[in-house]
């Protein structure tokens, strides 16, 4: 099962595992985590940014926040997501 998601004005967090991607379709997308590990305070990741067919992999499960950069064309991202595994994508309620 994959996610495709349209994405504007909001941040939208996905709580992922590793090997899941994340592609861009159209747009710009910017992309961070807070991943967590075995009772240890929450690591903070590199931002990533996509562009329009860039895609990223996964490399630790953690909640990932997904949110569009604006652009001349406008500020909407279209992204795909592909879980990693067994995983069931989940929404987090905002």
């Amino acid at each position: 099962m994959t996610w495709d998601l349209l994405i504007e004005a909001d941040c939208v967090p996905v709580t992922l595992r590793a090997g899941a991607e994340v592609a861009c379709r159209a747009g710009r997308l910017w992309m961070t985590a807070e991943v967590r590990h075995a009772g240890r305070p929450a690591r903070p990741s590199a931002d990533v940014v996509l562009l329009a067919g860039q895609r990223c992999r996964v490399d630790a499960d953690g909640i990932y926040f997904l949110s569009a950069l604006r652009t001349a064309a406008g500020s909407t991202a279209q992204c795909q997501i592909i879980p990693g595994g067994q995983q069931r994508l989940v929404l987090r309620p905002t």
